[in-house]
């Protein structure tokens, strides 16, 4: 099948470069059983990273580009979901970020649990396994946490650990490509929970494995305090649509 992982970047020069070379030159040729690409979808860096990809476009035939307006993390997503099923006919999406928080080690074995017939794949820091960075301070700790349990709960989504996890594999066929993307409530990083809730919502099995999150070590984190709160907003909005549809 054609899984294609959908990076979303926005002035990632420092960590591009580095990220294709060891997905498309180290880790993907360790996945004999699919063609697997990557689509770069860069929202016009002005610090050159558009251009980085385009230079390694190159020496590596599964790296793609798509560049277009800063919108929000969940357009630049959907809009990368768009092009892969249209344009690289993918079977299977990965959602994965290009500064190094995801392990791109990891990606085979989101790979492996979809060739054991989930449909969408979870990278979870809140089983056993997973983990989040020591460096974190309390605030955010306490975000995160209480942030999963109370969607969880509103959700009634008991059985997932890690609603906002940011790596993820989803299967297209009967999936993603029945998603209405126009009807997502959020333009930014709390698009992930309403898709979520999509996904389950039309019978996916999800499987969650757990992941090491890291901090980063280039760049600045793209995440503010306002995404937290634009969360609770999404979550509570998706419960009510539910209530009344």
């Amino acid at each position: 099948m054609n899984i294609v992982v959908v990076m979303p970047t926005y002035n990632e020069v420092e960590n591009i470069g580095r990220m294709i070379d060891i997905l498309a030159g180290k880790e993907f040729p360790l996945i004999k059983n699919h063609k697997m690409m990557l689509l770069v979808v860069d929202d016009k860096s002005p610090d050159g990273t558009g251009k980085v990809v385009t230079e390694m476009m190159s020496k590596y035939k599964s790296v793609y580009l798509l560049e277009g307006d800063k919108q929000g993390l969940g357009v630049a997503f959907t809009r990368g979901f768009a092009h892969a099923m249209d344009k690289l006919k993918a079977d299977a999406v990965m959602e994965m970020d290009a500064d190094f928080q995801h392990d791109p080690a990891d990606v085979k074995r989101f790979v492996a649990e979809f060739d054991n017939g989930a449909d969408y794949i979870l990278g979870s820091r809140f089983i056993k396994g997973g983990s989040i960075p020591k460096d974190w301070g309390l605030y955010r700790t306490f975000l995160s946490v209480v942030g999963n349990l109370f969607i969880r709960s509103v959700l009634w989504l008991w059985d997932v650990h890690d609603l906002t996890t940011g790596y993820r594999l989803a299967r297209v066929d009967g999936f993603i490509n029945k998603i209405d993307f126009s009807k997502i409530l959020s333009k930014s990083y709390a698009y992930k929970i309403h898709l979520l809730y999509e996904m389950r919502h039309r019978g996916a099995k999800i499987v969650e494995i757990p992941i090491k999150f890291v901090s980063r070590e280039k760049g600045w984190s793209k995440m503010d305090g306002d995404d937290f709160f634009e969360s609770l907003k999404v979550v509570i909005k998706i419960r009510l649509r539910s209530l009344f549809s």
